[in-house]
């Protein structure tokens, strides 16, 4: 963890290059590495390389809830975030994350909550969080690195997490045109899954998945966001 922690305290001493382009929807906002594109899947935007091979390495997911009194809170978000979470894998063993770090960071004015965890979200990867409020929403975004790859994406992770801008827009919070309706009161969920580790807001069941026994967790990557946020969900409701 020590070379991890190096490697961030580097990330900020030096510019990150290959920043290409601004992402953007109803509720927040930041910058794109080089060939990384943005896409709503169901009630989340999944972020990934348009490498093939990058894309099994590392996945963002972005995602608002309209808040809860007593669970969108960000004293709340930490004491959730520093404490291991355990589920199930794919392979049906007990995984228990380990937390290396809670805090709360300021960007460009904005408190945050910062976390990082090795195998809250998959077996042998990182996952940082990053998780707000804004308005009347739960803002929560994750960024998830193989375990053996994460040195090499801390400095974009930085990058990244450095230009976050998080803000409300009229009308529906989940549309890829920005929509302009009213938004369900009953959309609420929690940011963070109940009983399941970080793991993401709540979701709708996805139909498909295929047979959980039978794909490997490269090949989940492999597959995109899709197969992502379908084992998000399974740990979810197991």
């Amino acid at each position: 963890m020590k070379k991890i922690y190096a490697l961030l305290a580097v990330a900020l001493l030096f510019p990150v290059h290959g920043f290409a382009k601004t992402f953007a929807n109803q509720f927040i906002e930041f910058q794109l590495p080089d060939k990384w594109d943005c896409q709503l899947d169901g009630t989340e935007w999944v972020c990934q390389s348009s490498d093939e091979q990058k894309k099994r390495d590392a996945i963002i997911v972005l995602a608002a809830k309209i808040k809860k009194a007593g669970m969108d809170e960000l004293p709340v978000y930490k004491a959730h975030l520093e404490k291991p979470q355990t589920y199930q894998s794919l392979s049906g063993e007990s995984v228990t994350s380990e937390p290396r770090y809670v805090k709360e960071l300021d960007i460009t004015g904005k408190q945050w909550i910062d976390s990082l965890h090795l195998q809250s979200e998959i077996p042998d990867f990182y996952t940082r969080y990053l998780a707000t409020v804004e308005a009347d929403l739960g803002i929560l975004v994750t960024f998830s690195v193989r375990k053996d790859k994460y040195e090499e994406y801390a400095p974009d992770i930085e990058g990244m997490v450095k230009s976050l801008r998080a803000f409300r827009k009229q009308g529906d919070i989940n549309t890829s045109a920005g929509g302009s309706g009213t938004v369900d009161p009953n959309a609420g969920g929690e940011i963070f899954g109940e009983g399941s580790g970080p793991g993401g807001p709540v979701k709708n069941p996805k139909k498909g998945g295929g047979d959980a026994g039978m794909i490997a967790l490269i090949v989940l990557l492999a597959a995109g966001a899709g197969g992502f946020i379908w084992w998000k969900k399974k740990k979810q409701r197991g």
